[in-house]
């Protein structure tokens, strides 16, 4: 898998929270790529108009990308088009060799998913029926590979396979938005998933195929550690929560304010870093989660979700993930994937957030998984985000049942013995007393 996480807020934090910070979203990476589709839609009858000359103009990846806590283990692949009557846009692509895959059509101003007389603008892997003479190896197992179509179209109605709307009702012209998005590829090789083919066809039989873009991201964000973070578009502020939770108090919440994975909700919390000599010890219950970096069918026995993940990011600017440089000149960011996550016995965990210097002791504390402070804002708020991906129907304590939003509260009743605790734990505690001496 891909080296450890990465994927940042205004200084002033206050009752607006991450909802302000993370107006940014997707609608910022289209426009920072310079690929916003054309202001007017073709007539009626004519050829299919592209939006740029060729397809998936734009790859966001945590470490390119550095914003709104982009997770390590992630990659999206965005097509801008233009909406216009009688437009459809056919996908044909192969299952890619991957932990999760989506496909997601958002509209202006590329807020979350919507649904279209019934049908769903977001398909995930498991729910994509394979072409003719192919097996779909989130249904049963088999080697990645197989092929499937997909179509966006405005008719689009229940009980239509591999079909997605292509706007909301109504609406026949503007901007939309789609994302193909994949986490945990084989080897950590994104290079190696080709995303889908994209045709444009228009009423009258008028089609047009997009040759893959050669060289996407120009211009893009150069990948920068924490110490120089990345430039970003000014955010948008959105409609502020009535109340901000405290310090350690994780909430439910939705931190994709524009462009949302519809499989995926986040649990979230502030945190100041503590004084030299402390660590901030998180625990709580993991979820089961499928396994390695290869499709499996879903849901598999015994997995509670697809995927989870804890992420630290700082509350500045775009929200960038902390991503300290090494000794040896990598980064270590600061995401920790499920499979990177030490477990107890009972099947929970123990995260320890410290500094750098302070890794070595806390990795030598059995149980104990170290997260990283920004080594370059050692005193900024941050933000920490637990994602827990595509929960099975089973899974009782998902924070997916969570009705209420920014309320602490309502997220530990429903996630029980699943909701993380946090606590502030001397470092000589720690390493003298193990995980438990730091727990109540």
């Amino acid at each position: 898998m891909p080296p450890v996480g990465s994927d940042p807020g205004d200084r002033g934090v206050g009752p607006s929270g991450p909802a302000r910070h993370a107006a940014v979203g997707l609608a910022a990476l289209v426009m920072a790529a310079g690929c916003s589709p054309a202001a007017t839609a073709p007539p009626a009858g004519s050829p299919p108009a592209a939006t740029q000359a060729c397809a998936w103009p734009r790859e966001v990846e945590a470490v390119s990308d550095n914003m709104l806590i982009v997770d390590t283990g992630a990659a999206y692949w965005l097509e801008p088009f233009q909406v216009a009557p009688g437009l459809r846009i056919v996908l044909t692509g192969t299952f890619p060799d991957a932990r999760y895959a989506s496909l997601a059509v958002y509209a202006q101003p590329y807020s979350s998913p919507f649904t279209r007389n019934g049908v769903s603008s977001s398909l995930a892997d498991y729910q994509i029926a394979p072409d003719q003479g192919s097996v779909n190896p989130w249904r049963q197992p088999a080697a990645p590979g197989g092929r499937f179509t997909v179509t966006l179209r405005e008719d689009a109605a229940p009980g239509q396979v591999n079909t997605m709307p292509i706007a909301p009702a109504g609406t026949t012209d503007g901007q939309g938005l789609l994302v193909y998005r994949v986490y945990l590829p084989a080897a950590g090789d994104f290079s190696k998933v080709v995303p889908p083919t994209v045709t444009l066809e228009q009423g009258g039989g008028e089609s047009e195929r997009l040759a893959p873009c050669t060289t996407p991201n120009s211009p893009s964000t150069a990948a920068q550690p924490s110490s120089a973070p990345t430039a970003a578009p000014t955010p948008t502020p959105a409609p502020s929560p009535t109340a901000q939770p405290g310090q350690f108090q994780f909430f439910k919440s939705d931190i994709e304010s524009l462009g949302p994975n519809a499989d995926t909700p986040y649990v979230l919390a502030y945190l100041t870093p503590p004084a030299p000599g402390d660590v901030v010890v998180i625990w709580g219950r993991a979820p089961t989660h499928a396994s390695g970096d290869h499709p499996s069918p879903w849901p598999g026995a015994g997995e509670d979700v697809r995927y989870w993940s804890l992420c630290s990011a700082l509350l500045t600017g775009v929200i960038p993930t902390v991503m300290n440089l090494t000794p040896s000149g990598g980064i270590d960011p600061g995401c920790r994937a499920d499979d990177q996550v030490r477990l107890d016995a009972a099947g929970g965990y123990a995260f320890v957030l410290g500094t750098e210097a302070q890794r070595a002791a806390i990795e030598g504390v059995a149980g104990a998984t170290f997260l990283p402070f920004s080594a370059a804002q050692p005193t900024t708020t941050h933000l920490l985000a637990f994602r827990y991906m595509l929960a099975n129907p089973s899974f009782a304590n998902s924070p997916a049942r969570v009705a209420q939003d920014n309320d602490p509260a309502a997220t530990a009743a429903v996630m029980g013995p699943y909701y993380p605790q946090a606590r502030v734990c001397p470092l000589s505690t720690l390493v003298a007393a193990g995980v438990s001496g730091c727990l109540p």
